[in-house]
């Protein structure tokens, strides 16, 4: 699937985070100089907490990757498809997201099972070593350029251009992602998001525990799609829906009330499963998810949406709604009117230059010629 600032894309975010981080490090800290105190010892040479924050980072990263290669091979005995690898979007603190372009719904499934596969793997080898400490995640999908932006900054600001000082934010911004989108290995460029699916997810971040992998509406829409046309053969486990009832999460959605999933990570199976039994908490069927995550779209129309893929197998997901297509229309007609128009106020702009830098060469002879002619003999002298 061909990117560019101009063509819609759906990105799905994972999220995760250490729990009970804050309080370790300060227990940490404390714990070394108690120690230092009573016996005069040297301190480390880091941050007594920086170890398994360090290793949190690492680690993260080579399961996911590891998880990544051994579901992508088990998707292709299957034939179902996975599309490219995640990547690491940024770090917030204790925090780390990665997001992948979806080419088919079905890479979703694919992904969160990657995705779960990983956090549990790593929670097992953190908790072995750090009994306090533990794991939540997230996911959720925002759709671009419609709804959602993309952002590029310049990594310095050294060397910036006076062509970007201008008053149109908008057209700045295009000009760096159509930089950025022709060379996107550059160093010099970094690539944000930004927009209400961006927020929503960072909300739902907030209602995640160890055993809840929170996921939004659209993304739940799309696992349960392709949790019904998963293969029999197919290796990944069957994931256990729950739903949490509707919260109001502050500064998102209108302040209506938000429909809170989340899938079973199951931290502590046997533990959780007896709760589950004296609650009288049972899993959810497909049939039940799919039917509300339909019908609260539908009534949601203006803050949420059915997600989309251009080109995607499933006329489900490959509608693309009209005022979207507008949009984008749209966008694409205003940045070539104001490129061109840029383009047309410099080439005016150099040839006035080229006039000026003639004029002093007309003036002088000018001059010259009129100190030729006064020194002239006059008639009658």
């Amino acid at each position: 699937m061909e990117a560019g600032p101009f063509t819609s894309a759906l990105r799905i975010f994972l999220s995760v985070d250490i729990v009970g981080s804050t309080a370790f490090k300060q227990a940490a800290k404390d714990r070394i100089l108690e120690k230092s105190s009573a016996d005069g010892a040297e301190p480390p040479p880091a941050e007594p907490w920086f170890s398994p924050i360090a290793q949190f980072y690492r680690g993260i990263e080579r399961t996911f990757a590891r998880e990544w290669l051994l579901c992508v091979e088990s998707s292709k005995k299957v034939g179902w498809p996975t599309g490219a690898a995640p990547e690491l979007w940024k770090s917030v603190g204790d925090e780390l997201i990665y997001t992948k372009l979806l080419g088919d719904h079905r890479e979703a499934l694919t992904t969160i099972n990657a995705w779960m596969k990983t956090v549990e793997s790593y929670r097992r080898r953190l908790k072995e070593q750090f009994k306090s400490l533990d794991l939540k995640t997230t996911a959720w999908v925002a759709g671009f350029p419609v709804h959602n932006a993309e952002v590029i900054f310049r990594s310095s600001v050294q060397g910036l251009r006076d062509a970007e000082d201008e008053d149109d934010e908008v057209f700045s911004n295009l000009a760096l992602l159509n930089e950025f989108y022709k060379n996107p290995d550059s160093p010099e460029l970094t690539k944000d998001y930004i927009g209400p699916a961006i927020d929503t997810g960072f909300r739902l971040s907030q209602l995640s525990t160890p055993r809840r992998l929170v996921i939004s509406v659209e993304l739940a829409l799309m696992l349960v799609h392709a949790v019904r046309t998963q293969p029999h053969e197919h290796s990944y486990d069957k994931l256990r829906f729950f739903f949490e009832g509707r919260h109001s999460l502050k500064g998102v959605f209108g302040g209506l009330p938000y429909p809170i999933f989340w899938i079973d990570m199951q931290p502590s199976p046997e533990l959780e499963a007896s709760e589950d039994e004296l609650n009288g908490r049972k899993s959810l069927g497909t049939d039940i998810v799919l039917n509300f995550c339909h019908e609260f779209v539908k009534a949601s129309d203006g803050y949420c949406f059915t997600p989309y893929i251009v080109g995607n197998a499933d006329p489900t997901f490959n509608q693309i709604p009209e005022h979207h297509i507008k949009r984008l229309d749209g966008l694409k007609a205003y940045w070539e009117k104001e490129a061109q128009k840029r383009v047309d106020e410099q080439s005016a702009g150099l040839e006035k230059a080229e006039a000026d830098e003639r004029q002093p060469d007309e003036t002088l002879k000018k001059i010259l010629h009129d100190l030729d002619t006064n020194s002239a003999p006059q008639p009658g002298n």
